[in-house]
Order: structure tokens, then sequence, then C-alpha cells
């Protein structure tokens, strides 16, 4: 079987709507002459989104005691900068919140990798010269496409995937792998070019002809996802830390080490305040 791009895109329109949104919302969010109106109208449409972020803006994340119960004090309160966090964690938490099954996967640890991911890119993001919030945004979304081929697996294959390799089982099983069919639906939602093919090429980033930073800074931040004890099943082959890497990415082994420390901290922290 192969899937090609409309029907991943059919498969995209059934999920959650908030992810989308995010997309779009985020094209805004980079866009200096967007008026704070146009971005509450933009959340305003998803009614989910909605909620999270102004539940979010109530966390402990943000430190403040009194309770808003409005979007608009949700996006005061958490200030332009950090919505692009928020909006992110909202979506993702949409997308992680039924197992999958097919991949051996449960929900709470699909939830799990996402964050702790997020946070080690994000971190690692400046020494490569990659703007923070693209990496934040990949290491949230990169298991798109899993949720997707999930819903097609029961048709086609009866148990779970529990296999050394993750990626080979995907494309031997849908032509493709879960990170293209994610590429491929986040460059049909417009989201930057950049998280796209960091995702697409973030399993094996020294295979691409051309520099693929974003790519390797994604795979850092898988490593240091797995070494935290939230890896997937099936993943650990791609997290090898070589000097190749390393060097693509813009750190040394002590940088590394250091993010990770850091990447636990705010892992704790984010999880902490949505719990």
């Amino acid at each position: 079987m192969s899937l090609d791009h409309a029907t991943i895109v059919t498969l995209g329109s059934k999920l959650a709507p908030s992810s989308a949104t995010y997309g779009r919302l985020r094209a805004k969010l980079e866009n200096p002459a967007t008026e704070l109106g146009d971005i509450i109208g933009l959340i305003r449409l998803d009614p989910a989104l909605t909620f999270r972020i102004i539940r979010l803006s109530n966390s402990v994340l943000f430190g403040l005691r009194t309770h808003n119960d409005s979007l608009d004090g949700a996006v005061a309160r958490v200030g332009m900068r950090e919505l692009n966090r928020v909006a992110g964690i909202a979506a993702a938490q949409q997308l992680c919140q039924r197992d999958l099954h097919h991949f051996g996967i449960p929900a709470s640890e699909l939830w799990e990798n996402a964050v702790a991911t997020a946070a080690a890119a994000e971190l690692l993001a400046p020494y490569a010269g990659m703007e923070p919030g693209l990496a934040y945004t990949s290491g949230l979304l990169r298991n798109l496409g899993r949720v997707i081929l999930e819903d097609l697996a029961p048709e086609l294959y009866p148990g779970a995937a529990i296999v050394p390799m993750l990626s080979e089982w995907e494309r031997g099983m849908f032509g493709t792998t879960a990170a293209e069919v994610t590429a491929d639906l986040l460059d049909h939602w417009r989201f930057p070019a950049d998280v796209a093919e960091a995702i697409r090429g973030h399993l094996d980033p020294l295979a691409s002809p051309t520099s693929n930073v974003g790519a390797g800074v994604l795979n850092l931040a898988g490593a240091i996802a797995s070494g935290l004890g939230l890896g997937l099943p099936g993943e650990a082959p791609h997290w090898i830390v070589t000097p190749a890497k390393l060097t693509l990415a813009g750190v040394t082994e002590a940088v590394l080490e250091e993010c990770a420390n850091k990447a636990r901290e705010n892992y704790c922290a984010l999880c902490g305040s949505i719990g």
C-alpha cells in the first residue's frame, strides 16, 4: 500500500482541528503586522483550542493567582511571545488523547514524548541558528502521522507493531513513514517549511544530500527524550549520537548534556502545569 497526498489530506481532515488552526496561528504570529484581534478571532473558531488556552493560562506555568475565564484575558496573560508555546501544547493535547494500539504506544507515552522532545528541541535550536519556536513545534507534532496511520492499520495488520525499527515497519506496511506523512500534512496546512523538512528528515538527518539542520536538532532532541526514559518503542536505533550529528546541530557533547538536564526541568514544569 502507498498513501498519496490526497489520502493523507483526507485523513488529516478527520483529526482534531486544533492542529490545522495552530498552523494558521503560527503564520499570523510570524507576521509583525498581525493585530491582536486577528489572533483572538482565529482561536475563537476552535472551541477546544480556546478552552485549552484559557485553562493553560490559569496554570502555575504563568505564576498568577487570579483566575481568568476569557480568551482575551488568556492571551493578555500569556503574551504574544508565549502564545506559540501554549497553542502548540493545546494542539498536541488533542492529538495525544488515544492509544495507538497498532504501534504499541499508549496515549500517555505519546504525549510525554511530544513534550519532552519539544522541550529539548527548543533548547538546542539556538546553537544551530534555528528559531526556537519552530524547533519546539517540530518536536510537538513529529508523531502526527502515526495518529493518521493508526486509523488505517486495523484493516491491514491485526496486532501491535512491536518491532526493532518502527519506521521500517511503517514503510513496509504503508509504503511511507509517519514522519513523511506528518511533513506532507504540515505542508498542506501551510506550516513553515522548516518545520515540515525537519520532521521529514529527523530519523536520519545525515541521509539528505543537503544540510538539514532542523532535522539534526530534532534527532538530538529525540535522543534526549529517549535518555530521559521518554522514548517510543521501535525508535531507539535512530537516536544514536554521533560526531556528525553533533556537528550538524552545532553542539558539543557537553552542550548536549547541559540541554538534556535543562530539558528535564522544562518537561517537568510543563507537565506539572497541565497535568
